[in-house]
């Protein structure tokens, strides 16, 4: 595909399309482009990839005919055009130049300046709250959010860790002030977003009521990876019952992501409508129907992620009788024995795919 640039070099009235060509980048402009959509406009006008460069990254931002914008640099062949204030832009046409790209390289300089400007105008005057939501959008402009991290004091493959909490502020406060080192924090409508410097520690105690996502550590430059991952942990997640460590596995007041597996998966893939549809998960919602329903689910979670009945009453501080006779009245609304094979598996995802239908909505 040669492009639109190429079409209009063809045509007679020379002056005609380098009105066209600039009137295009005013248009960008007026309208507040961004620098990801100057670039794929862009690349979409000369028929090739393009690129843009700031004088602050190693990696520029490219952009080619039929691929979305990503990190890139410049090949050999690339004709380069400072931008004001040391950036650069680049277009990697083959062969022979055509008669407006200089003129394209030119317009695209200046739009691309008029961009960045822009974006740091925006980006400085925001306060930390507003710079860590920006660099955790993963649908924001790449630049903007490199400046955020840059505001923050964050360089880009610092490593960061990340996590989502849910409960109330002063909770979360006290959270955010044993966890560790503390970097950035900002609310996502009813989510904290933390971001500490180094390993999250839960070993102070999650304050009561509070539950956390903990993402695995990822660059700064990643943090909308981060900011997903610790929102699907926390969708596994439980408020805490006591401030005080130890807590067990089940009563699952921070879950790491990178402890999920596969389960990571159906948080991402699986929609409440689905889950409604699996007949065990109806089930444990007669059974949640229970006055005691509460209490009976407990029991069932404990039992599935258990070896045996006994272990389980050891681990619930109950006698086993009391267990297997919950066990019993469990059995009979799930419609299938826990003693048959692979019935734990089968009852610890119905508990799981319950847990996430009820925290659907996502960090």
């Amino acid at each position: 595909m040669y492009g639109l640039l190429l079409r209009l070099s063809a045509l007679d009235a020379d002056a005609a399309s380098a009105l066209r060509v600039i009137g295009f980048y005013d248009v960008l402009v007026e309208q507040s482009a961004s620098v990801d959509v100057i670039l794929q406009r862009t690349a979409a006008l000369a028929g090739c990839a393009v690129g843009l460069r700031r004088a602050d990254t190693p990696h520029g931002r490219r952009a080619d005919v039929n691929t979305p914008v990503h990190d890139g640099t410049p090949p050999i062949w690339a004709r380069i055009r400072a931008v004001p204030e040391e950036h650069e832009v680049w277009v990697e046409r083959l062969g022979a130049e055509l008669p407006l790209d200089d003129l394209l390289l030119e317009r695209f300089a200046l739009a691309s300046s008029v961009a960045l400007s822009r974006r740091q105008r925006d980006v400085e005057v925001m306060d930390g709250p507003a710079l860590l939501r920006l660099a955790i959008d993963s649908t924001a402009d790449e630049t903007r959010r490199r400046s955020a991290l840059n505001r923050m004091g964050l360089t880009p493959n610092g490593v960061v860790h990340v996590v989502a909490a849910d409960g109330a502020p002063d909770a979360v406060d006290v959270l955010a002030r044993q966890a560790g080192h503390l970097l950035a924090r900002a609310s996502v409508d009813t989510v904290h977003a933390l971001v500490f410097g180094g390993p999250v520690s839960t070993t102070s105690g999650v304050p009561t009521g509070v539950r956390a996502g903990i993402a695995a550590p990822h660059p700064a430059v990643s943090l909308p990876d981060a900011w997903r991952e610790a929102g699907i942990a926390l969708r596994y997640a439980l408020p805490s019952r006591h401030d005080h460590p130890p807590y067990s596995l089940d009563e699952a007041v921070a879950v790491r992501y990178a402890a999920l597996g596969g389960f990571g998966l159906l948080a991402e893939r699986m929609s409440p409508e689905a889950i409604g549809e699996v007949a065990d998960v109806r089930a444990l919602d007669g059974l949640a129907d229970d006055p005691a329903g509460e209490e009976l689910l407990h029991t069932l979670e404990v039992v599935a992620s258990t070896e045996s009945i006994r272990r389980a009453a050891t681990i619930l501080h109950l006698h086993h009788n009391t267990v297997a006779h919950r066990v019993a009245r469990a059995e009979k609304v799930l419609g299938f024995s826990l003693a048959e094979p692979y019935s734990r598996s089968r009852l610890m995802l119905a508990l799981v795919l319950r847990r996430l239908r009820d925290s659907a909505e996502p960090a």
